[in-house]
Parts: C-alpha cells; structure tokens; sequence
C-alpha cells in the first residue's frame, strides 16, 4: 500500500526534486511498521522515484559547483559542457538588432530553438519576441539549486521543441536568513570588465517558506581593437606561385597583412574604370583631399600582389591599407561583447494548508539592457555631371573619360555618424500552484502560468534615404544651389522644397539642417505573451511482483501570442535598411500525456532490476494541427555495480511565432544572379543544367534570354523576410544506449557510457536568394522554392524574392558521451574528479533534401570530434581549490577544401585552464579569488577564427573576485 507524507518534510528532506516542492504519496515498505520512502522526480519523466536511476542520460550541475567556478551567467557553464554549445551570447549578437546580448544554450548543436528550457520543471519566457529559446540572463545564478540537463528527445514528457533535450534549472525552494553577494571581474588587457551584487533572503516557518533575490549584473563592452591579436589580423590573398588547379600548390596563402583594411574613404573615393580592369585599381581610382580638390587614392604601403584570371603576376589587389588614403572599416570598432545591464528580481513561496496539501507560487521580473553599434548607413552616391559641387579638376576627369556620372562611395561615419540600436528588454513571469495528496495512492500537481516579454528598440543614426538622395542631387538653378527636382528624362525642372543641398565629398560633416532633413530616430516596439494551464496527477497503477506499476497523467493548454508595432518610417520603408510591418500572431495548443513505469524483474539471474518506460503525448496545435510524440525506454541494473540502459523516442518541433508570422521585412542580397540568364546557362557546369532549361522556358523565359542592363545594373536584389503558416511540425527520431558503472573495488568511482542519436526531417530552413536557383533546378517548377520567387510578367525579371522558411532540410547526428567522477579523501581533505567528454561520430546535414547538397560539417570549428571538460575539487576544512579544463579537438575549416585550395585549413586543438580559490574567514564570510584563462589563450591564428568569440577566449587572462556575507 501507499503511505503518506508530510508535505514540507518532503521537499526539506529531497535529493532531487523536480518541478514544485516534492508534494507527493511515496512508495511504502511492506512490513507495516516500515517508515515511509520519500520518491523524487528526475528530469526526464513526471514519474516520483525511489532513487536515481533514469533510462534517459542526466548531467547535474549544482549551484555549489557554479559558486566554484565563479559563473555569475547560466550560460557560461553551459557553453562549456560538452554536450552543448553556444546558442546567442553577449560575444555573438554584437552585430545583431533584436538578439543584442542574449544568452542561449544549443545543446548538440542543433540550435537553441531545439534546446527546451525549462525552470522548475516549466517552460520560461522565450527570450526575444516570435521566439521559444530562453533568455538565460533572466535566471539568477543565485537563485539556482542545481541544473539537470537530459540528452535525448523529450516531447513526450514536455511537449515540442524538446528535441536536443531539456535544460531543467531548480531553483531554491527556501532558505533561512540573508545572502549578500558581490563579485567582479577584471580582465588583463581593458574592457570587458563585468560587476554583479545580489541579496537573497528567505525564510522557513510552520506554514510558510519561501525565498527571494534581487540582482544586478553589468557587462561592460571591450572592442576588438582592445585586444593584442585582433591589432595582428590574418587574413588571406592570393598566391603568386600558384600555377594551376592540380600543382599542389594552395591557391590562397595566408600572408603577414598590414594592422587595417582599406575602405572607403572619409572624404569619399570613386572609379572611373572597372575597379578589376587593367592593373588592379591603378590610375582610375580617385578621392578628395580636405578642401574637396581630386587627387589619385593613395594606398600607402598596402599594395598586395593578386594575380588572377587575365592578369601577370605583377598584378596588385590594393584593398591592403597602411598610412594611406583609406580608413577603417566599421568591423574594427565592432565589439567583441555588447555592453548589457540586467536586474532581476525574483522569489519562490510555499503555503501547506495541511499535512497533505499546499500551495506554491514563484514571481520573476527582469530588465536587460544592451546595445550594439553599426556601421553608418553606407551608400554609394551617384554625382551627377551637373552636380553644382563638382569642381573642375573633377569635371575634366569625368569629361575625359566621358563619364555622365560617377558612384561615389564613402565612409559615412564623418557625415552623421554610426548607427546605433538599443535594446530594453523587461520580462515578467508569476505562476500560482497546487499540489499534495489525493489519498494513499496518487498525488497530484497543478498551475498555471503567465509571462510576458517586451521588447523596446530605438535605432539611432538612421537617415531618411530619399531625402539623402535629394540633397545630394545638387544643381545652380535660377542662381541659387538647390536640391534638383527633375523629370523623367532627367532634366532639371525647379526645386524640391523644403530640402537642403548636401556637398559630401571631401573630409566634411553635415550641418544641423541638413541633420534635420535627412536623419531620424526608429522605434519598434514588440510584446510576446505566454499562458499555460496544467495538472499532472502521479501515483500506482497497481502492483507485479517485480513492484508497482507507477502512471504519471497530465492535461496542458498553452497560448502563445506576438505582437510587433514599428515607427511609421520602419514601416513605410523610407530608412535605410530596417524596414518592418505590423505583426499579430496567436498559436494555442492543447496536449494530453501518459507516463507508465513498468517493473518487469527483479533480483534474478544477471538483474537486479529491470524496468520499461514508455511515454505518449497527444498534441493539436492552432496552425500546423494534430501531432505526437513518443518514448519507449528499457532500465536494466545487470548487478549492483553494472546498469544499462535503452532509450528510442519520436520528438517534434513546432514552429514558433516568428516562423509562421513575421511580416514583410525588406531585405537585399548582394550581386543580381540569375540561373535563367543566358549568360548563366551558357557558364554552367552544373548537373542540374538541363533542368533550369526547361524550367526556365517552362516559366515564360525564351531561349537566349537576358534581363535589361538597368535590371543589371541595380546592384543587390530586393526581397522580403515573411513567414509562413504553411510549416509543419520537424519530426526528430532519436536513440540512446549507455552503461553506467559503479566498481565496487575502486570505492568512489562513476563511469558512464551513452551513444546517442538524432535523425530531424522536416527541418525549417531560411534560403534567402538561394530560392531562385533551387526553384529552376528542380525537376519542374510544382516546388516549395519557386513559391519564394516573383518575376515582371512583362519582362519576366525578377522583382522580389521571399526568405520564408521551409520545411526542406535533414539532420542527422550522432555520439558518444563519456562521464567519469571520482570522489576520495586524501591527507585531511577530499578530492572530487569529474570528466565530461563527447565524442563525435557524425554531424550530416542536407539544406534542401537533395542527395548533392548533402554535407558532412564532423571535425569542422563548429562540430569537434572531441569536447573534454575536466574539473578538479580538492576541499580542506573551510577552503576549497578548484582547477577546470576545458578542451576542443583540432578541426578544419572546411573538410572539402584540400592544400589546392589553400594553406590554412587546419585549426590547432584549443585548451583553457581556469582557478578558483573559495574560504570563510568566518562562519558568515566566504571569499573567493580565481584566475579564468590561466594561460591567455588566443583564438589559433587563422583567417576564420583569430576574431571568432564563439568557439575561442577572446577576452584574454581575467581575475575574479568575490565575496558573499550570510546573516
């Protein structure tokens, strides 16, 4: 039979509680005066457990191991778990709008949007609006008891997007008295430095207990030019020795490159010949000195030799820059981390009405703040001949080269300065619940849950492109300099009021009116609101001889809903660039799911105990309809020393809000390719030629085709960002088998062994311009890429392209995981080990489900054969020190390149050590000092990764300091 159990003594007296505070019936002895056994929830399953042990591989971080290592940010121990990777960090969204300064996490590297974070054993607020990934700057780390992260697909226990896995954070449930903490970092080399206080507090009573926290973080920028190896850039050119194709002799060679790229110049620079024509850009490329008189561009010391097609080795490609005419480019103020403030307050309570039965609520409201700089709104002005600020060392140049216009291109930070977007984003978040004892043999838990996120973005810096392109169209007309107005042969007809004529070339700045006319603000406002009703009723189906049949039952609503209202210059499309439309989207889901733990045997011939589990979840939602999800499971203890364990299930992913419902937002791609052109077709090699042929005529285009030469001459191609509501759910089929192995002759010591799985189809995909050459390369034009494609009924040109997602891709990828720890006691003191590592058998994608495209990314940056973390604890009466590895595997930058392609493929292994020393000086004070990055490891010197903050330190040696004072 079932026996109860004090409610709060449970959740005290809990190991591993997932989920609200342990209210639950516990599995009793059956000897009548045996004491009640307390059951815990894994992560993984809904189902209360006597102990541990779970068919599905769980990592336990606990929040004494965080305080070790001095994490301060959720994510930055995530980022370092083999099992995961980055998903968006402050180091990663500096050239982002709306992600500025997110954290996410991406466990096996599948992307954030299949990695499911959930807090208590609940889904959290997406982090950015139309999303589902987490915000983990909204977590406090103070907050956090442990964090259990489960590899494997776990739809069927908590819904879609559960496909990687699940990142489960149990926060603190109570404590009693006061925490004040405050930490800093210093990194070696300036910038980057990052300051944290918090208080929490809390207390345990008869009735009630809770906890509560207040903190404050703040990250301070660090630009790249802050950093030793990003003043030693690599980069790339072509080699002179190359001779061929076959001479095994790389085509581009890394070579020693002055500190600076040339880029347009402040006071503006132009061709009057094709910039690759005759010797590299020699005797036709031109700029202003700082009165506005023409003289060649000076490249200083950065001519580099760059044979190519057509040209001798003494051929120059001078975009090398040093003490010349050029200046920098945006990317060299860009920074390596987005400044961020955030505060958070947060708090967890429990009521017991009685011995069975108490209420539960927990609250969290956070601010983030952050910002990211951009480079000016860069355009390439036409000056006309008749410009009225042309003068006439210019107008010779132009004459003799019988030129009618030029394009003038410039660095237009001296005129109106950079761009910059600031991004508040506030989250609010508040759950109430119910939980206890239905009688002897079932418990139950039920809550419901509102969130919220808002989103506030101002641009700065922006300019009104029409108004710019009126100013600088200045002509002499009636005597006066004014802004042309002009008919459609071009000719000059009056004045266009109200517009202030702009001279841009020369080192220049605009005056206040022409601020006034051509410069604005943008706002864009967006809201994204969460709700979720569930019950979740567990307990014992009945008994076998191997134990009770335990069943866990829950019913879940959830709504989702995203809005976005941007400024009437965003969505009238007249600033450069962001443009955006209204967006209100809704998802509604309705879910049901079973859980069953079946004991088949025990204590037998090789078993200890052997135990099925198997999971379904029911699930319809609004948009994509009906779908579901699956698990099937096998526990095997083999001996008391040696378990196995067998796990096959069947996840999905929904699409989010911004998947199905984004508005037209205008974008562009760069050059304006077209398979359909002549000239294309003509050039193809591809296999797929005879099918853009017939595809192409199929479409209206006749044999020879060509687009005009103003269509040719529009530079980039115009298109849209929209989503779709014609996306289904991606499908991921996933499987593990492990070992886990406790020798009894080696006291202390856990191995555990998993293979892992996953095949996704279905996978969402963006394809961008690239849906014009899918669409005519397939076998007819009845394709979900040619949806994406607009052409001129007349011309038959294309107008617009459409980056909507599609439901085209596969994913297939599978590993090994190896966990060891060590625990023992040595001279007066304890040691702990503890290795983590994964292994990389495969990592295959294909982006369009075509055989060709398919690609192997295993053993490049981003998908190492091996990822090792290795943590060493030795703790001695109030002291502890603690030493952290953390390891990559060499890769390649691309495992189709060969040394014909260029020299500098092979990336070294990549290796960090971090210290932290932790002390009371007395019961209430504990200080702690540590060192990350031990011995300043730069990213390898490559032109792929000697800037990548992704994958590699790029803040340099630091020194952490803190201090917490309990009271």
């Amino acid at each position: 039979m079932l026996k109860k159990l004090n409610l709060i003594a449970a959740a005290v007296n809990t190991v591993l509680v997932t989920g609200a505070i342990g209210a639950s019936s516990v599995f009793a002895q059956s000897t009548a005066d045996a004491k009640p056994v307390e059951r815990i929830q894994v992560t993984g399953s809904k189902i209360k457990r006597f102990n541990l042990t779970s068919p599905t591989p769980v990592t336990v971080i606990s929040g004494v191991e965080m305080e070790n290592q001095g994490i301060t940010n959720v994510n930055d121990l995530l980022a370092e778990m083999p099992q995961a990777t980055v998903g968006l960090s402050p180091e990663t969204t500096t050239n982002t709008i709306y992600a500025s300064g997110l954290n996410t996490t991406d466990l096996r590297g599948l992307g954030s949007e299949r990695t499911l974070v959930l807090v208590n054993g609940r889904r959290f607020v997406p982090g950015s609006v139309g999303d589902t990934a987490v915000d983990l700057n909204n977590i406090p780390t103070t907050m956090i008891e442990r964090i259990e992260i489960a590899t494997g697909g776990a739809a069927a226990v908590y819904g879609a997007d559960a496909v990687a896995g699940v990142v489960n954070i149990i926060t603190k449930k109570s404590m009693d008295g006061i925490e004040l903490d405050v930490s800093t970092v210093r990194p070696e080399q300036s910038g980057g430095e990052q300051n944290n206080f918090s208080i929490t507090g809390g207390m345990e009573g008869d009735k009630l207990s809770f906890i509560a926290s207040f903190n404050y973080t703040e990250n301070k920028s660090y630009g790249k030019l802050s950093r030793d190896f990003y003043r030693n850039p690599v980069n790339s050119y072509a080699n002179p020795a190359n001779t061929s194709g076959d001479d095994g002799i790389p085509s581009r060679v890394v070579l020693g490159q002055p500190t600076g790229l040339a880029y347009y110049s402040e006071g503006g620079d132009f061709f009057t010949k094709d910039a690759f024509a005759d010797n590299g850009y020699d005797n036709h490329h031109y700029t202003f000195d700082a009165n506005g008189n023409l003289k060649p561009f000076d490249y200083g010391l950065g001519r580099i030799p760059n044979p190519g097609v057509g040209r001798d080795a003494t051929s120059y490609f001078q975009d090398g820059q040093n003490q010349g005419d050029g200046v920098f480019g945006h990317g060299y103020k860009d920074y390596f981390q987005t400044p961020l403030e955030r505060m958070i307050a947060s708090a967890y309570g429990t009521y017991e009405l009685n011995d069975d039965h108490a209420l539960t609520f927990d609250f969290t409201y956070s601010k983030t703040d952050a910002t990211t700089e951009s480079s000016p709104a860069f355009f390439r002005h036409t000056i006309r001949r008749d410009n009225a600020f042309v003068k006439s060392d210019m107008a010779k140049v132009m004459d003799d080269n019988g030129l009618t216009s030029v394009t003038l291109r410039q660095a237009n930070e001296n005129l109106w300065g950079d761009r910059a977007y600031n991004q508040e984003r506030e989250v609010f978040r508040t759950s109430i619940g119910a939980e206890g004892i239905l009688n002897d043999d079932w418990g139950y838990s039920a809550y419901a849950q509102f969130g919220r996120i808002e989103q506030d973005t101002l641009w700065t810096g922006e300019v009104l492109t029409q108004n710019l392109a009126n100013s600088i169209d200045a002509v002499e007309y009636q005597g006066n300099v004014v802004c042309a107005k002009r008919n459609a042969d071009g000719e000059v007809i009056g004045a266009i009021e109200g517009c202030t004529p702009f001279n841009t070339m020369g080192a220049t700045s605009a005056t206040q009116a022409q601020l006034d006319y051509i410069a604005t603000d943008a706002t864009r406002f967006a809201q994204h609101d969460q709700a979720v009703f569930a019950v979740t009723v567990d307990g014992a189906l009945f008994e076998l001889p191997a134990g009770y049949v335990a069943a866990a039952f829950t019913a879940e609503h959830r709504r989702e809903s995203a809005t976005i209202t941007p400024s009437e210059n965003m969505e009238k499309g007249l600033i450069f660039g962001n443009s955006s439309s209204p967006m209100d989207g809704e998802i509604d889901v309705n879910e049901l799911s079973a859980e069953i733990s079946i004991p088949l045997l025990e204590e037998t011939f090789l078993t200890t105990d052997l135990t099925l589990e198997t999971a379904f979840r029911y699930m319809d939602y609004s948009v994509t309809g009906e779908d579901n999800a699956w698990k099937i499971a096998l526990n095997w203890g083999v001996t008391d020393e040696l378990r196995l364990r067998l796990n096959r299930s069947k996840s999905v992913r929904a699409p989010n809000l911004g998947d199905l419902f984004t508005p037209n937002s205008k974008t562009f791609s760069s050059g304006r390719a077209d398979v359909c052109r002549a000239d294309s077709i003509a050039e193809s090699g591809s296999k797929y030629k005879d099918n853009v042929i017939k595809n192409c005529q199929a479409a209206g285009l006749p044999q020879g085709w060509m687009p005009s030469e103003e269509w040719l001459a529009g530079g980039s191609l115009p298109g849209y960002i929209q989503g779709n509501q014609d996306l289904k759910n991606e499908t991921s089929n996933d499987y593990t088998i492990g070992v886990i192995y406790t020798p009894e002759f080696i006291e202390g010591l856990d191995l555990t062994l998993d293979y892992w799985s996953f095949e996704i189809d279905d996978a969402i995909e963006y394809y961008g311009r690239d849906n014009v050459k899918l669409c005519y390369e397939s076998t007819s034009l009845d394709n979900l890429f040619c949806n994406n494609v607009e052409r001129d009924s007349k011309t038959g040109e294309i107008t617009n392209f459409y980056n909507r997602p599609i439901n085209a891709a596969t994913v297939a990828i599978k590993g090994i995981d190896v966990e060891s720890a060590y625990r023992t006691e040595l001279f007066s003191g304890d040691l702990a080990l503890k290795l983590t590592a994964t292994y990389l058998i495969e990592d295959n994608n294909n982006s369009t489900g075509r055989a060709e495209d398919f690609r192997t990314d295993v053993g490049e940056t981003a998908s190492p054969r091996w990822k090792g973390r290795f943590n060493a604890v030795y703790s001695h009466d109030d002291s502890a020190y603690v030493l952290t590895m953390n390891y990559r595997h060499a890769t390649v930058n691309d495992n189709d390149w060969t040394i014909e392609d260029n020299n500098y493929n092979d990336i070294p292994s990549y290796t960090t050590f971090d210290f932290m020393y932790k002390t009371y000086l007395m019961d209430e004070l504990q200080l702690r000092v540590g060192v990350n990055n031990i011995l300043d490891r730069e990213p390898p010197r490559n032109p792929f990764t000697y800037d990548d903050g992704e994958f590699f330190d790029v803040k340099g040696r630091r020194l952490s300091l803190g201090a917490k004072y309990t009271f």
